[in-house]
């Protein structure tokens, strides 16, 4: 499997009367914006902005943040089984938008499973912006008016496809144009020296609204599948997580995925990547997180690694699962490697892991969410008016997010995310 990756370097975003793509300035007329979601009976409107790095603005109420891609040439199309059918992706060519973000922002009431949608926010600049990988991002931030009387599943499934046909509709404007940078992704047969490694990849599903999608399809069921790091370039995974901000992974990182990338690049020269291994987490028997960790060790040992880096999403007991998996990589013969986020308390006192088993001696920390920032005033808001608090979890609900208020890193969009893209880690004291 061979894809090669355009990149177009967009140094500015505005809104403008045609959408267009010139001199590194990418223009966006709303109109044809709103037209791509026209036809879907859920949506009231949409109003569409732009957020700059360093602008006094707040971006409340996201869901997800989307990198623009297009399949240039290759099967299937971008986010298979969601924009088109179910297609194998991670060949022939793929056009980004390198440095822009489509964030999709709404006011969702409701529950199912007694889970509902958490507070998401992004500042553009100030003491809480280096915590969000957003914040350093072109923003195309659309707010969503969603018809009354729609169930919360409804909602998120509306907003989740606009913003995949927006995001797919922006790069598509490069069709035609030579990439600023041509990447090659292949796996050609690396040296028997070179320590063979795969990746581990745990995703999470919890219910309806909290979950990930898998070509379109959710993952609630899914056991350990193999894949090859390509198809995360194309869009084959899509975030419906709208859990507690800090944690939760984006389609943006599941497209840009750190890991993959970084063994990608060190294939051949340092390592041998062996390929990706996607498994679900936050199983919620004993029994089924015992299967999944098995099955993910054996499909490790089955494509020959000799280790294994392992993330997780979410938190919780999905430490467990993550745990279980690291044991029976390990009881394999497996060296692991971990990458996770912290719950410590306020001042990172606390006992910060649900879990943890005697042979994962090799951490990384993303970071403790339960650290405390406060945020100022700021000139603009975008997505929303108040601040989410749903079934007061976190506290402070109802505050005016245009102020200044003190809250939880949680509340800060991907603030911890464990894919490792963030700019938190630990030190030992």
């Amino acid at each position: 499997m061979e894809l090669e990756l355009g990149s177009f370097i967009v140094r500015e975003v505005a809104l403008g009367e045609t959408t267009r793509l010139q001199d590194g300035r990418l223009s966006i007329a709303p109109d044809e914006i709103r037209a791509l979601v026209a036809d879907s009976p859920e949506l009231r409107g949409m109003t569409v902005d732009v957020a700059q790095p360093g602008e006094s603005t707040r971006i409340a109420h996201i869901l997800d943040g989307i990198e623009p891609r297009c399949k240039v040439s290759g099967p299937g199309s971008i986010f298979p089984g969601l924009l088109g059918p179910p297609v194998t992706v991670g060949s022939g060519r793929t056009h980004q938008l390198d440095g822009v973000a489509v964030l999709t922002t709404a006011t969702i009431p409701g529950a199912s499973d007694g889970l509902g949608v958490k507070e998401a926010l992004v500042d553009m600049a100030g003491p809480a912006a280096p915590y969000s990988p957003f914040s350093r991002l072109r923003n195309v931030v659309l707010q969503f008016d969603l018809r009354e009387g729609l169930s919360i599943i409804e909602a998120t499934a509306a907003v989740r496809l606009a913003g995949l046909k927006v995001a797919a509709y922006l790069a598509g404007v490069t069709r035609e144009y030579r990439p600023d940078r041509l990447e090659r992704f292949v796996l050609p047969p690396a040296s028997s020296a070179l320590p063979r490694v795969a990746y581990l990849c745990q995703v999470m599903t919890e219910g309806d609204i909290h979950t990930t999608y898998l070509y379109g399809l959710n993952v609630e069921g899914m056991l350990p599948t193999l894949l090859h790091p390509n198809e995360f370039m194309d869009g084959a995974l899509v975030a419906g997580d709208y859990h507690i901000a800090a944690m939760r992974v984006a389609t943006y990182q599941f497209q840009n995925n750190s890991v993959v990338h970084e063994l990608c690049r060190l294939h051949g020269r340092a390592l041998d990547f062996r390929g990706v291994i996607l498994a679900r987490n936050m199983w919620w028997a004993p029994g089924a997180k015992q299967r999944s960790a098995e099955f993910s060790a054996k499909l490790a040992r089955q494509i020959g690694a000799e280790g294994v880096v392992i993330t997780m999403q979410n938190g919780g007991h999905a430490v467990s699962d993550l745990m279980l998996a690291c044991q029976s990589c390990e009881r394999a013969g497996l060296k692991t490697a971990i990458v996770l986020f912290e719950m410590a308390d306020a001042d990172g006192s606390d006992w910060s892991l649900v879990d943890v088993a005697p042979e994962a001696d090799a951490m990384v920390s993303t970071g403790n969410m339960d650290a405390v920032i406060t945020l100022p005033p700021v000139d603009r808001v975008l997505g929303g008016t108040t601040l989410l608090d749903f079934n007061q979890y976190e506290g402070g609900g109802d505050a005016h997010l245009g102020g200044a208020f003190t809250t939880a890193l949680r509340r800060i969009y991907c603030a911890t995310t464990p894919g490792g893209d963030g700019r938190l880690r630990a030190r030992a004291a």
